[in-house]
């Protein structure tokens, strides 16, 4: 069944007793990173433990989601096991899922699932799941999107703070949603003591996309360019992977979007082309180089390789740069190998 991204948010606070799945899809990676993030913390700090999975490996053990859902846990907690990159090739697995007994939620983070696609179908048909999509957001959209951020942290935000705190973060919800933690801090805010927020705070404490400095290396990852990579690659200051795993992932999850057309039939260059202004002139070649070697398998397994670095990096405390730089060079690899088919 189909849900809203509010509904979805109210699983933070109590998961409801007949869903057994519910599946955060949608263009934007970073809301949707963003939501099962907040479902999570909401889950754990009422005391259920979370489990994750990642989605690509459900395609060779269709029965791991339901062996890890009905696992009895050894001191009787209660489990909410969250999958990241969960796709088509993952089908099998949630139908085993419906199929079995009661166990514990699942929280699976897809990407773009285009029209037609079976685990959609399904997601959306079947009672026992919650499917929620979450488009791009524009800057029209900045007012109303930080303010829900920024209410239960005490902050008020004018609309130029808005806007400039979406512009800086690239639209980001994650990076958004950290900030305003940040400047909440700052302005020792509270939803019982609320402190406005100026541009002379931004200012004062404020934050960059990263994404220029980050271009050269996306471009020679995605375009398949494995000796620019590792180049550049080394060239980065440690505690750049983050923010440049995460401008990798929004590139990825542009490509996504723009190879649908390409599979309905259009040029590479053609598409590029007809997005006009809306990709910046500089990255149109770029783009148009990538977007003919990666396919949607190709873009899921690579988005998924993400996911897994960062959440490397997290768990290593930042120390974890090199790891990271090995999984995009292998990524790399992939298109280099697109390259020479």
């Amino acid at each position: 069944m189909k849900i809203d991204a509010a509904r979805a948010a109210g699983f933070a606070r109590a998961w409801p007793d007949d869903c057994r799945l519910l599946l955060l899809h949608g263009a934007d990676a970073s809301a949707n990173r963003d939501l099962a993030g907040q479902i999570a913390a909401g889950q754990a700090a009422a005391g259920t433990g979370v489990i994750e999975l990642i989605g690509a490996s459900l395609k060779d053990d269709p029965q791991a989601l339901l062996a890890a859902a009905t696992s009895l846990s050894m001191f009787g907690d209660k489990e909410l096991l969250r999958i990241d990159g969960l796709d088509d090739d993952g089908q099998a697995a949630v139908e085993a899922l419906l199929a079995g007994p009661p166990g514990y939620p699942v929280l699976a983070v897809a990407g773009l699932l285009k029209k037609g696609s079976k685990l959609l179908t399904l997601a959306e048909k079947h009672p026992a799941i919650a499917a929620c999509v979450q488009y791009e957001a524009s800057l029209r959209d900045a007012g109303r999107l930080l303010a829900d951020m920024a209410t239960p942290l005490g902050l008020r935000l004018d609309r130029e703070v808005a806007e400039a705190l979406f512009g800086l973060a690239d639209g980001d919800r994650m990076i958004m949603r950290r900030e305003l933690e940040k400047f909440a801090l700052y302005k020792d805010a509270a939803p019982d003591a609320p402190q406005r927020l100026t541009l002379e705070d931004l200012a004062a404490l404020g934050i960059t996309s990263g994404d220029a400095e980050l271009f050269a290396p996306i471009a020679a990852i995605t375009t398949g360019d494995a000796a620019e990579a590792t180049d550049l690659l080394a060239r980065l200051p440690d505690g750049t992977a983050i923010p440049l795993l995460r401008a990798l992932e929004r590139r990825l999850a542009q490509l996504a979007l723009l190879r649908t057309e390409v599979d309905a039939g259009r040029g590479s260059a053609d598409v590029i082309e007809g997005q006009g202004k809306a990709i910046f002139w500089k990255e149109k070649p770029v783009l148009t180089k990538a977007l003919a070697l990666w396919d949607q398998p190709r873009l899921a397994a690579a988005q998924a390789d993400v996911l897994a670095a960062e959440r490397a990096v997290k768990a290593s405390g930042g120390l974890a740069d090199l790891g990271a730089h090995a999984r995009l060079l292998a990524i790399t690899r992939r298109a280099m190998a697109a390259r020479r088919r």
